[in-house]
């Protein structure tokens, strides 16, 4: 089941796919039926996640009486409406950092036993086909095509049999990242270290800070859908493309990640409680077309979306494509 949270005719509405480029009001659709759950609002993604199966169960009702008689409701095509990012405010959005064993070979120092992560506000999220505002003064800003997951149960020191079953869908990420900005905000700076015998020794470290390059605003596009976990049934068998207008910039596959779905859920949730609502958007896909010039270089960290005239286009095999324009000022 593919869920949407879109604006159209002066209302925010939850949608239901009920064919490719065709939504329905899920709020309308339940409406109509007997026996719905206890009402949430359905114009927040977040309420339907928190209601749990019960709704879950009266949406794929909904979905199968609109798609069985789709006159009886009013639909909206996908071109028309204005997209809004599937969940608008979660209490956080996760991201896991390096995940990918193409990436094995520019790390100088990385760990090993466990999967590093980031955080990025809600504000930074941004809808399909909604812009991605740069400036040119922040130099070069590439994209991060990535697997996004949403949480639907709260998870705390999860097993990761546990924290797999605790998913409520997939969705699509671009985790936008500025390096003008990562190399305005970085650091080397002096460390101490004390010894057994009550010596210090001084070191030397390198750290940036992802506050602007990561976290500005619509530097997380996410959608078109949020699409449920039983139509995913194994995300470590997903393909991952990357456009800036027809150039493919990165062409990769989700069983090239280092740390798996449920080991990284995992591992979060054993620092921080994941709560219901939650994305953890699982790392960058990095192939692409090969330069001769820089044959090390992952493709995607080459595709520079500042003054882009076309869209930025991220598809996941059976979530669908997220496009975006770059307004540049």
């Amino acid at each position: 089941m593919r869920l949407a949270s879109f604006h159209a005719q002066g209302r925010d509405r939850i949608g239901l796919a009920i064919a490719e480029g065709s939504l329905v009001d899920a709020a309308e659709v339940l409406g109509a039926l007997p026996d719905t759950p206890p009402a949430a609002d359905l114009a927040d993604m977040m309420a339907v996640v928190r209601a749990g199966a019960p709704m879950l169960a009266a949406l794929r009702r909904g979905l199968l009486a609109a798609q069985a008689a789709p006159s009886r409701f009013a639909t909206y095509s996908a071109g028309e409406v204005s997209w809004h990012p599937p969940v608008r405010t979660p209490s956080k959005i996760v991201c896991i950092a390096l995940n990918n064993r193409a990436l094995d070979a520019v790390k100088i120092k990385a760990p090993t036993d466990h999967p590093a992560f980031f955080l990025k506000p809600c504000t930074a999220l941004t809808g399909h086909l909604q812009p991605i505002e740069l400036r040119r003064a922040f130099g070069l800003t590439h994209p991060e095509p990535e697997l996004g997951v949403v949480i639907g149960t709260r998870l705390r020191h999860a097993s990761p049999v546990q924290a797999i079953a605790g998913v409520y869908g997939y969705t699509i990420v671009n985790d936008v990242t500025c390096v003008g900005m990562r190399e305005e905000d970085s650091f080397t700076v002096r460390t101490f270290r004390p010894g057994a015998d009550g010596s210090i020794s001084v070191g030397e470290a390198h750290t940036s800070y992802p506050g602007r390059y990561k976290a500005s605003d619509t530097f997380a596009p996410m959608g078109p859908f949020l699409v449920t976990r039983e139509e995913v049934p194994d995300p470590a068998a997903l393909t991952i493309t990357c456009r800036l207008g027809e150039r493919l910039v990165a062409s990769d596959h989700t069983r090239n990640y280092v740390w798996s779905v449920a080991d990284a859920l995992s591992h979060v949730s054993r620092t921080m409680t994941l709560l219901p609502g939650d994305i953890v958007s699982m790392g960058t896909a990095v192939g692409g077309e090969p330069d001769p010039d820089a044959p090390q270089v992952p493709g995607v960290t080459r595709a520079n979306l500042i003054g882009l005239a076309g869209l930025v286009s991220i598809s996941i095999s059976g979530l669908g494509t997220l496009e975006n324009p770059v307004q540049t000022t």
